[in-house]
């Protein structure tokens, strides 16, 4: 029988008000701004939790190494929320966890394509995949030196991703690429946030609803842009691709939209209604586009227009939860996406910083 979600949330919000309180303080990301250089930029993390980044920079002078230090920290994080929580609302944090294990497969499975169906040396990238406990109990290293796509399978044990690796085969993974088992794995995860949030008591339940919606919708604008409007993929493959759920998936617009020609598809048609504050900074990207932007460049400026409004909506949505139900599991989500997007630009500056872009520039692609 599980704890009073009450009780626990009392004891744990607690907590974690104190940490983003912290965080909220911290001038880490500013100092990491205005550093000059990389190196510079390392020694904000001396003092404080982030002094093992700059341990292992030091040791390797390597940015990927720091990433798998950061994304090592991230595990950690929700493994220690994990064990705090009791219950439905730890089996939900659980598989939100899980989202971080499905990215890790997905890169293991790229490293995997590259090396048998492509025949590339990934001795070097290799060293960057993360290779411990997540959630499940997979092989990764097995996974990746695999020679057969048994092999591959057998490496994901007793995982829940398994049944989604026996829907496809190696022939498939040659002819298709990884696209269509990265895009069944998404769907697993958003089956499993959904099915587990039925556990949830009411305001739990609600709560989560509101934050995936939005989730759902935006993703389901992104595969329409990217591989309709972009890659004018056939409306079987394309339907197909999309998560069943939410508003986009629902709405007429979506329909009209799959049934154009694929020639004369117009993305706006699918934001007029539901999201028009898009529609204006798509026509904006696809009228620059005729100034001279190439066809790749045009996807890349709608993706991220897109990817920024996703972005603003999951930070209003999250920092509501600060205000809201203190007894309730909105202050794990809004601490789990403070943490995230805290790590995100950590990594993002560092990046600009090894390329030599200036603050501004660093800061503009950010804001």
């Amino acid at each position: 029988m599980s704890k009073n979600p009450t009780s626990q949330y009392e004891f744990i919000n607690a907590k974690l008000r104190a940490r983003i309180g912290l965080m909220r303080e911290s001038h880490l990301i500013d100092d990491l701004m205005k550093a000059n250089s990389v190196v510079e930029a390392v020694r904000s993390f001396r003092d404080g939790p982030y002094a093992d980044v700059a341990k292992v920079y030091d040791e390797t002078g390597d940015l990927q190494q720091i990433e798998l230090v950061l994304l090592n920290k991230e595990i950690e994080m929700y493994q220690g929320i994990v064990r705090l929580l009791h219950g439905e609302p730890s089996d939900f944090v659980t598989i939100l966890f899980e989202k971080i294990e499905i990215e890790n497969l997905k890169n293991a499975m790229r490293l995997w394509f590259s090396s048998v169906i492509r025949l590339h040396s990934i001795r070097f990238r290799s060293e960057y995949l993360y290779k411990d406990k997540i959630v499940s109990d997979i092989n990764w290293t097995g996974l990746i030196n695999a020679m057969t796509w048994d092999g591959v399978v057998s490496a994901l044990g007793n995982s829940p991703y398994t049944v989604i690796f026996k829907r496809f085969s190696q022939q498939d993974i040659t002819e298709q690429g990884v696209f269509y088992l990265e895009n069944a794995l998404d769907r697993l995860w958003y089956e499993q946030i959904q099915e587990v949030s039925e556990t949830l008591v009411p305001d739990d339940r609600e709560i989560v609803r509101s934050i995936f919606k939005v989730d759902i919708d935006l993703n389901n604008i992104l595969i329409l842009v990217r591989f309709g409007w972009y890659h004018k993929l056939d409306q079987e493959h394309l339907s197909s691709l999309l998560l069943p759920w939410g508003k986009i998936f629902r709405s007429n617009e979506a329909k009209a939209f799959l049934a154009m020609p694929e020639k004369d598809r117009d993305p706006t048609v699918l934001l007029k209604q539901k999201y028009p504050e898009l529609v204006t900074a798509i026509q904006k990207v696809s009228s620059e586009s005729k100034e001279g932007f190439g066809s790749n460049e045009l996807l890349a400026r709608a993706t991220l227009k897109i990817e920024h409004y996703l972005q603003q909506k999951r930070s209003t949505e999250y920092h509501a939860l600060l205000a809201g139900n203190p007894f309730s599991i909105g202050i794990s989500l809004a601490y789990f996406f403070l943490y995230t997007n805290e790590e995100s630009m950590i990594k993002a500056i560092l990046n600009g910083k090894y390329y030599g872009y200036s603050e501004e520039y660093i800061r503009g692609v950010l804001a």
